[in-house]
């Protein structure tokens, strides 16, 4: 029997391989450092082979390319494994594409892409996995219109707007945002638990069905008021709502300004004629820039109430709708901590 395998190392040697526990190098490396270490402390090789299931022999040969080659021994030779066939400037060309195309892609679009476009050949599943360890994820795209907004006069509006806000926190006025959104019977299916090799699928109802509109006036953390109507919101439905908060204004004998953008029945003769009236009630309308709906945050309530509370839900008729929509404004305010309110409006 030949004399057992050892190494022997400095104290800074020790030290260098015991930092690579936690260093950014793959997990093979840690190992063969941890191996090292452990025969210099005085493990027998088949002690060492038994803790990480290794054989002897690939012990033997960690420790024998530890005294040939040191740190360097750690490391797998170069030239092993299938060559890269794309450079980091592939990957920076697919980055500018994500970020300044007008469009979304896929990883099959992408492969596509870098073939045409850089003769580069990559599949599906290879580029997902480069992407990952780039920091890509997949998710959701937002609508933007960001390229039509003017920017020195939403600067100048949110400037008015963080005025207006200051002055309700001190309570000399009310400041409530409003807004109009839509729901149909027929949502969009989202991702759902299931079971492996089985499909969620959501049988559609007989007829689409009429729209189901809303409209709200949200106070932040302290109420939510909103009306329903089959179709689509008219001057009638708002003049009733702005009727009703200047009433409210001028009995309160405290301002109130309702935040709002430039819809057509904001703003038909009808609305305008009746402008000078609900001043004088103490009712103010301040209109946000156009297309700027992010300065509103009631609009964050109708993306959370569609993609949450009646997200992958299919309803019969419109007045199941109705009570859905109406059961989300409730949770919504639950969670909000504020009350909701729901006024309803005359048929004719």
């Amino acid at each position: 029997m030949g004399a057992r395998l050892r190494v022997f190392l400095t104290q800074e040697q020790d030290k260098t391989l015991l930092k690579l526990r936690t260093a950014a190098v793959p997990q093979k490396v840690k190992d063969r450092a941890e191996v090292i270490r452990l025969n210099a402390h005085g493990w027998y090789v088949e002690k060492i082979a038994a803790h990480f299931n290794w054989t002897p022999q690939t012990v033997r040969e960690v420790l024998h390319k530890w005294s040939n080659l040191g740190m360097e021994g750690l490391w797998e030779l170069p030239g092993r494994g299938a060559k890269q066939t794309w450079k980091e400037e592939d990957i920076e060309f697919l980055k500018e594409c994500l970020k300044n195309e007008s469009r979304t892609y896929n990883s099959l679009q992408l492969v596509q892409k870098l073939e045409k476009e850089r003769s580069v050949k990559l599949s599906a599943d290879r580029l997902r996995r480069i992407l990952k360890k780039k920091r890509f994820i997949w998710k959701r795209a937002r609508k933007s219109h960001k390229k039509k907004q003017d920017p020195i006069v939403q600067e100048t509006k949110q400037s008015d707007l963080d005025m207006l806000q200051l002055e309700a926190d001190a309570g000399g006025i009310d400041l409530k945002y409003l807004d109009e959104s839509g729901f149909c019977m027929w949502s969009e299916p989202g991702y759902t638990y299931y079971p492996i090799g089985e499909q969620k699928r959501l049988e559609q109802t007989k007829r689409r069905g009429r729209r189901l509109s809303i409209i709200g006036l949200l106070q932040p953390d302290i109420s939510f008021v909103y009306g329903l109507v089959i179709g689509g919101v008219d001057r009638k439905a708002y003049i009733k709502m702005m009727e009703r908060e200047a009433q409210e204004a001028a009995e309160i004998g405290r301002p109130r300004v309702i935040v709002q953008d430039n819809g057509p029945i904001h703003r038909c003769k009808e609305v305008q004629e009746l402008w000078p009236h609900w001043e004088k009630q103490g009712l103010y309308i301040f209109f946000l820039p156009k297309y700027c709906s992010e300065m509103n945050p009631i609009e964050l309530e109708w993306q959370h109430i569609k993609k949450d509370e009646l997200a992958g839900q299919m309803f019969d008729d419109e007045l199941e709708l109705a009570y859905a929509v109406i059961h989300g404004v409730e949770v919504r305010g639950q969670r909000g901590n504020y009350t909701t309110q729901r006024l309803k409006f005359n048929s004719n």
